[in-house]
């Protein structure tokens, strides 16, 4: 917050109201061996001084400072300096949350932009104004499914969808009576469709999957709808945004709902959050999307305009026909994501995807020339499976020692992948940097 003194015809003319002759009367009240004297000309620092001072201080503080190859959901991305000029301006970085009708059109505008930023990136037909994250907005497609087929007791969803999304899934569907089948993947990191096919029945409301998945594979998402369709159940497509760049977006390959998180357009690390999670689907499934909707009219005057158009939370709704309890959406996270998605543009994003893909390619590809080292088969877009030939831990240090946080260890969620780590690139790393890591990983196996 920016700090303006008073002038001295201000102070006058607030003293002169209260009726006082000078500040020092507005604390006569306090007793005189607890105040302060009023600094001298000479006291203290001036501010060039204090500044130096505080930055000597500062000089004292260390800190170990690592390249991060971290990712499974929350990405290492470049945020544009405008992102955080236009979130920090006091009209939207003081604004409540907004989910009442009277909201300022300023910020119904930014989220009707950003329900069509995510229907354009998608290729779905209607999208809602965000989720609370990724793993929220799994369990809402989810129930969406459920909604549109109330018959139905039964949910696929991958092995391989971030585990944390699976938690949050079935935190959400544990007092349903719902039955949660998870299809395993193949050594390849794949979906398993064998699988598949034998679990695929009438009772299958929904398949959930993601691509790319948690290992960064790419699946074959035709075919799953191809082997879905005959059961009338949905497809839910969970999907690293950025990805769509790259990759048909869920319009073209006939999913029903396409979720995933925004974190990797303008949303820094933040220790995990906040983030904001996306929800778009077909135009039958409308009435079913969790929060609300923001819509374009024009007013008497034929000027345009924004209103609230679609509530459906039960402070709006009888709570039976409520589709969710949510009363705020991340308007402020799905800003940044907004803003940063219009940065790119049509044109910057595929740029920016395929920077992305062959920046991990190329680790990748080196990394498997070094003998002993395996990675997982399949098509990736910015993350793989890597293993070394020796233990994790070993591994982990080896590397630390170079300053280098290689990636995740995966076997804390998959104790059968023990010593394979998920590695991500993104288009922070330079090609002097992934030079550096497969140095360091070739003397690792020598």
């Amino acid at each position: 917050m920016d700090y303006i003194s008073n002038q001295e015809p201000q102070i006058q003319e607030m003293l002169q109201f209260l009726g006082i002759t000078d500040v020092d009367a507005l604390f006569a009240d306090i007793p005189a061996q607890i105040k302060l004297a009023r600094p001298t000309v000479d006291d203290g620092l001036s501010e060039y001084e204090g500044s130096k001072l505080i930055k000597s201080l500062a000089a004292k503080n260390t800190f170990s400072d690592y390249e991060n190859y971290l990712g499974a959901g929350a990405y290492e991305h470049y945020i544009p300096a405008l992102t955080g000029a236009i979130c920090s301006k006091s009209e939207f970085l003081t604004s409540y949350t907004p989910y009442q009708p009277e909201a300022s059109q300023g910020m119904l505008q930014i989220i009707f932009e950003f329900q069509s930023a995510i229907c354009a990136l998608t290729g779905m037909d209607v999208a809602n104004a965000s989720a609370y994250d990724g793993a929220s907005a799994c369990a809402e497609a989810v129930l969406i499914a459920l909604r549109s087929h109330p018959e139905r007791k039964k949910i696929l969803m991958g092995a391989s969808v971030h585990p944390n999304y699976q938690a949050v899934v079935e935190q959400y569907l544990a007092e349903h009576g719902i039955d949660i089948v998870k299809i395993p993947f193949g050594v390849s990191g794949e979906l398993d469709f064998d699988a598949l096919k034998s679990q695929l029945d009438a009772q299958t409301a929904a398949i959930l999957i993601q691509s790319p998945n948690f290992f960064g594979n790419i699946e074959n998402m035709k075919q799953v709808v191809a082997l879905t369709k005959p059961f009338e159940a949905l497809v839910i497509h969970c999907a690293n945004p950025l990805s769509y760049g790259l990759f048909a977006p869920p319009g073209e390959l006939g999913v029903d709902i396409a979720i995933g998180d925004c974190q990797p357009f303008g949303l820094a690390l933040n220790y995990g959050g906040p983030y904001a999670g996306y929800v778009a689907c077909k135009q039958a499934l409308l009435r079913q999307l969790p929060g609300r909707i923001v819509g374009e009219t024009v007013d008497k005057q034929g000027r345009r305009g924004f209103v609230l158009t679609l509530q459906a939370r039960e402070q709006h709704i009888r709570r039976e026909k409520a589709t969710s309890n949510i009363c705020t959406n991340q308007a402020l996270a799905a800003l940044a994501s907004l803003i940063v998605m219009l940065w790119y543009g049509k044109e910057g994003l595929p740029q920016l995807a395929l920077t992305n893909y062959q920046r991990a390619a190329y680790l990748k590809q080196q990394l498997e020339k070094i003998s002993g080292i395996e990675t997982t088969s399949g098509a990736i877009f910015n993350e793989f499976l890597v293993k070394f030939p020796h233990s994790a831990a070993h591994v982990q240090h080896y590397f630390r020692k170079h300053h280098i946080e290689l990636g995740l260890a995966v076997d804390s969620f998959y104790p059968n992948l023990s010593n394979w780590f998920l590695v991500t690139v993104t288009e922070t790393k330079s090609k002097m940097q992934l030079d550096r890591y497969v140095s360091v990983a070739k003397e690792l196996s020598v």
